[in-house]
Formats: C-alpha cells, structure tokens, sequence
C-alpha cells in the first residue's frame, strides 16, 4: 500500500507543487519532528534551498514549526510537521455545523461566536510552544496551521484560504466573529492587548484581517 498520495499537492495559490517541494514535504511526512539539519542530510539539497521550500510549504498550511526543547548551547533548533488534510477537513465539517446552530439559537451570534472562538485560541496556543515570541507573528503562524494561508505584508494579513468557506459564503458573521475570537485569545494567553477585525472576501477573494494594540 503506498504511503503517501501520487498526485503532488497543490499552493495556496492552487498551482502544483515542484518536485523537490513534494520530495521534501513527503521527506516530513516520513520523519515527523525533523530538523531543517536532518532533512539537509536526507535530500541532499543545499541548505538554503531546503529553507526556503520549508518556508513555503509552512505558507501554503501543509506544514507547521515548534522550537526544539533541548536545552544544548545556544538557539534551539526549528523542528517540523506535517499539518494533515484530514484533521483540517473534519474541523471544517464540524466547525460548519456548529456555527450554523449557534446563528440560529442565540440572541447575540456574534458576540457567542466570538466569546467561544475566545476560548478556542487559548487552548490552540497552549499546544504551540509559542511563549515570549512575537504576538502577530505567532498569530499568523496558528492561522497558517488551521489552513488560511495568510499573506502578512506588515499593514494587512491577507488570507487566501479559509477551511470554513461554505460557511462563512453563507453566513460571515457568526464564522468571522469565531475566527476574531480565536484571535483574541491567542493574544490574550500571550498578554498582549490586540483587537482583531476581519473583513471577508475584502479584495480579490481574500479576508483582510487587521491588528491593532487595544486603545
């Protein structure tokens, strides 16, 4: 039985991955918890080049990033993992089915979507090794895991995908509101003051989520 899917998969962009980007995310796949050293080792391939398709493919949601543990001189090292489809799949299904309800059975469904989003990102973080990094940065990088591909150009977060499109096409404000809410808490288990305000389908199809210290 083979391991691993034959078709490549794809960008955020939706184009097929390369060859050596597929190589190197089934080379993951293969050895969860590599560091970017030992996948130099397996591929063969320069360093550099190894960086970036690691970058990319973290860009694109297939993969995700945690800072070794060890406690050895200096820096510890970038240890990666593949996010897998199907875990992604069965939150959206879920996620869907709930939001759904929730419009229908509050009075305030934003402000429950949101207060529940509150406490989804807290427990998204706990698990994420993330303490004294970079509140945005650390946000960017949960949503990229959870699968929206975001675009950060340091004004804007772009968000390029979304695991709950068919939910929020059909109602925006209750699976935005969750969306905010995970954002919130994520902050807020990092003690910072951030507010959240997404837009949906802002420009050319993607959500502008925008970040900003609390007044």
């Amino acid at each position: 039985m083979e391991k691993f899917p034959a078709e490549h998969r794809r960008t955020a962009q939706d184009r097929v991955h390369s060859s050596t980007r597929e190589r190197l995310l089934r080379e993951i796949e293969s050895r969860p918890d590599a560091t970017t050293a030992q996948l130099v080792e397996a591929t063969g391939l320069h360093e550099n080049t190894v960086r970036g398709h690691l970058e990319r493919l973290r860009a694109d949601g297939h993969i995700r990033r945690d800072r070794d543990s060890g406690s050895g001189r200096g820096r510890p090292a970038w240890r990666w993992r593949t996010v897998p489809p199907a875990q992604l799949s069965a939150y959206a299904g879920l996620a869907g089915a709930l939001a759904s309800a929730l419009g229908d059975a509050s009075a305030d469904p934003a402000a429950s979507a949101r207060l529940a989003g509150r406490s989804w990102g807290r427990e998204l973080i706990a698990d994420h090794g993330a303490e004294g990094a970079d509140t945005r940065e650390v946000i960017v990088d949960v949503m990229r895991e959870q699968g929206f591909a975001p675009d950060d150009d340091g004004t804007t977060v772009h968000l390029r995908a979304c695991p709950l499109f068919a939910a929020a096409a059909r109602d925006s404000r209750v699976v935005c509101a969750v969306h905010e809410g995970m954002i919130d808490g994520i902050a807020q288990a990092q003690g910072a003051d951030v507010v959240s305000e997404l837009i949906p389908f802002a420009t050319d199809g993607a959500c502008a989520l925008h970040l900003r210290a609390s007044a």
